[in-house]
């Protein structure tokens, strides 16, 4: 790669600019120094702002966007010597060669899969793009705004999957509280979700979600130009409200509280094992053995569709005979119970079930494999992912500003 250095000329906007210093800066960045050097730009100095990402040179414009050219490829010859051709660019062209390049700190972005990044993949190529290879590097300081960016956007919730979250995770406390033998009276489940919500809506409505997206709740509400008040927000939190206190009152839990905690094995912890050297994470709702049988427990504030439940919990059956000694030999069944429409599935999970969620796991992770510059180092292409036809989906996506239909 040919390095940017003092006394060579770059082509910007028709005007051609004579590096006179070029200052490495944290990560990427670069600050540059230029003279003009042709007659319409003759003796006028210039600061610039850059950021290089292998051979790729962007230079910010100073309204928005970038200037962009490959050090290895973008030179023309000239009366002048080597002029650098540099062209308009947006975000995205930013964004692309970061997912085409190695990460520059040394936590790696390895390929993994799980049932929710496959239903982002599903719903929406670019926003998977987005989520888990765009948005990769955006925590640090020293990352092109381009990534924090979409780190942050990746970071977002809207007030109704916000209720839902906010549900389970007090669903979460009161199952882990059965468990350690010590249940939660009903008034502190509630009590505790109130406090829990009041410091999200304050740390969005603030602003100060910004400076930590992924330790702070933030609303796409108040990130894009919406009129959201605290009642909006209210009638969200009583919604979570109604549908925690329909959980807390039904035969379900009621059955759950007399059961022994020595039977609840898991709650809702993060796991993961290996499906031909492909890491997969699941994180199960519940998980109690009981005698001879593992019932896997899901909660969902929506409603469900059966085939997507069979799969999912097929995903966590998968699991549990391959990666859990406590499941080797037992049968393994799940049961989903809807808290809006207060509809529960009870599912067999035999050896036709596993096959099935072992046959559609592989074909997914091959699927999204494909679409890599290099499955080894994880690293893929914009172009790779196009943006959905369906509009009503973009209305409530929170990467909606990256693509312009904000």
């Amino acid at each position: 790669m040919t390095a940017l250095k003092p006394g060579q000329i770059l082509q910007l906007s028709n005007r051609l600019w004579s590096l006179r210093q070029v200052t490495p800066r944290a990560g990427r960045h670069l600050d540059l120094e230029a003279i003009g050097a042709s007659e319409a730009a003759m003796g006028m100095m210039r600061s610039l702002k850059a950021v290089l990402i292998g051979p790729d040179l962007f230079i910010e414009q100073r309204r928005s966007g970038y200037w962009q050219a490959n050090l290895d490829s973008d030179w023309q010859e000239t009366a002048l010597g080597p002029v650098l051709i540099c062209r308009p660019a947006t975000a995205l062209d930013l964004l692309k060669a970061h997912t085409s390049a190695p990460p520059q700190g040394d936590l790696a972005n390895e390929f993994s899969w799980s049932y929710s990044r496959d239903r982002k993949y599903r719903y929406c190529r670019r926003a998977y793009y987005y989520h888990y290879y765009a948005a990769w590097e955006g925590w640090r300081s020293d990352a092109p705004a381009p990534v924090q960016q979409a780190y942050l956007l990746k970071n977002l919730t809207d007030l109704p999957r916000w209720a839902g979250a906010l549900v389970h995770k007090t669903i979460q406390l009161a199952l882990t509280r059965l468990k350690s033998g010590q249940p939660a009276a009903d008034e502190a489940l509630l009590a505790h979700m109130r406090r829990r919500a009041e410091a999200d809506f304050e740390s969005s409505h603030s602003g100060h979600f910004r400076q930590k997206p992924n330790q702070l709740t933030g609303f796409q509400e108040h990130y894009y130009p919406r009129s959201t008040t605290k009642e909006t927000w209210l009638q969200s939190w009583q919604t979570a409200e109604q549908l925690l206190s329909r959980f807390i009152h039904s035969p379900l839990y009621l059955f759950l509280k007399q059961q022994p905690p020595e039977t609840f094995i898991n709650v809702e912890t993060l796991q993961s094992f290996f499906v031909n050297e492909v890491k997969v994470w699941i994180q199960m709702d519940l998980a109690r053995l009981d005698g001879s049988v593992v019932t896997i427990y899901d909660w969902k504030t929506g409603d469900f569709e059966e085939t997507e439940a069979r799969l999912q919990l097929g995903v966590y059956a998968l699991f549990i005979r391959r990666a859990w000694p406590e499941g080797a030999g037992k049968a393994v069944r799940g049961l989903v119970y809807s808290l809006s429409s207060e509809r529960s599935l009870e599912i067999t999970l035999d050896e036709a079930s596993l096959s099935a969620a072992l046959a559609y796991l592989e074909a997914s992770s091959t699927e999204m494999r494909t679409l890599l510059l290099d499955q080894e180092a994880n690293l893929t292409n914009l172009e790779h992912f196009p943006m959905t036809e369906d509009l009503a989906r973009c209305r409530v996506c929170q990467f909606r500003a990256l693509c312009g239909r904000d």
